[in-house]
């Protein structure tokens, strides 16, 4: 399995969870979920880990603890107009 990070949130995505990229470091990854509706497979309609996709989101900047990753990967998310 490859781990793929990427740079920006994309559209529909979700964080399910932020933490350390490095033990005591300042860098921080969100675990970024989405389920495509139209990869079900017919015979296994409930089996959610079939139509997951997941990918590490790098928060830029260096934040101190958990909570100001959190913060940074929400203003990422917001809609912007």
């Amino acid at each position: 399995m490859t781990t793929e990070y990427l740079d920006w949130p994309e559209p529909g995505w979700f964080a399910l969870g932020v933490m350390r990229r490095k033990a005591r470091k300042w860098d921080w990854v969100a675990l970024m979920v989405d389920v495509d509706p139209d990869s079900a497979d017919p015979d296994s309609p409930n089996n959610i880990w079939e139509r997951t996709r997941q990918r590490w989101l790098i928060i830029p900047g260096k934040h101190r603890n958990r909570d100001a990753a959190c913060d940074a990967i929400e203003g990422m998310m917001t809609t912007r107009h």
